[in-house]
């Protein structure tokens, strides 16, 4: 049996089916698969990111990946795509724990609970980045009192 690989991942099901089926019409065995189920149950993440996925056989990623790219250029298709800062890769999972091991519940079980973050990461190039931006530090004066609050 052939193993399926992801060339993108949207966190929409609508850009992803047109992709897909732009995929099949050109020849390629484009599947979408939607892990919003097991973000949540699995994974004990109550808000999916990149969860429709778009797969191929392996042996096709390659090629389906840049027929896609080409797409984009004409027809704007990958524009909802999660992309990598780093590589600009649309290979992303989310959260960044093993879906394929027990031993990647205790982390999703830490993340629930508030202890580490949920990050997204490039299976391209293994970066992870958080998936909300960082808040601004508040101004703070040399006693850590907010400058806001200092009467003038």
């Amino acid at each position: 049996m052939a193993q399926l690989m992801t060339i993108v991942s949207f966190n929409d099901l609508e850009p992803a089916e047109v992709l897909s089926g732009k995929l099949r019409d050109a020849g390629f065995h484009a599947e979408i698969r939607d892990e919003s189920a097991e973000q949540k149950w699995k994974l004990f993440n109550l808000h999916p990111r990149a969860h429709i996925q778009v797969i191929v056989p392996e042996q096709e990623s390659d090629a389906a990946t840049a027929a896609a790219i080409e797409m984009d250029r004409s027809t704007g298709l990958l524009a909802q795509a999660v992309r990598c800062p780093e590589c600009g890769s649309m290979r992303v999972e989310y959260p960044q724990f093993s879906r394929r091991t027990i031993m990647g519940a205790l982390p999703s079980a830490l993340a629930a609970a508030g202890v580490i973050e949920r990050d997204f990461y490039c299976e391209s190039c293994h970066f992870t980045w958080p998936a909300e931006p960082p808040k601004p530090k508040p101004d703070l004066d040399p006693l850590w009192w907010s400058k806001k609050d200092t009467a003038v």
